[in-house]
């Protein structure tokens, strides 16, 4: 468990709930302080290193902190969760604030997409 409290942005590793062996994966945080327990819960977005379709890749460019180099990361935008800040296992690093823009986008574009007008 980490005390650091987290931003918009920052990636972290975290337990798996969709996971069949529940083991942690790593996780972009989308919302840190736009949610109502601030500094206690986190929303966010999967990243893996599968490059399936919709998936948007990071780039070298996308990383601030905490890139594997020999690893290429995607963020999986439809796969959201709240994570809880106990539940944290270890930082990882940061992604721009622009690439973390782009992907929550995308994911409000998912939860909209079967909301009848």
């Amino acid at each position: 468990m980490t005390s650091e409290r987290f931003a918009s942005g920052d990636v972290f590793w975290a337990p798996n709930p969709y996971g069949n062996g529940g083991g942690p994966r790593p996780w972009l945080v989308v919302t840190a302080d736009g949610v109502p327990y601030a500094g206690e819960e986190y929303v966010c977005l999967a990243l893996t290193t599968s490059d399936l379709p919709d998936n948007v890749r990071v780039d070298d460019g996308d990383w601030v902190l905490g890139r594997v180099p020999d690893v290429t990361s995607y963020c999986s935008p439809w796969v959201i969760a709240t994570v809880k800040h106990d539940a944290v296992a270890e930082p990882q690093g940061a992604l721009t604030a622009s690439f973390t823009s782009e992907v929550a986008e995308r994911a409000a574009a998912y939860l909209e997409a079967d909301v009848a007008p």
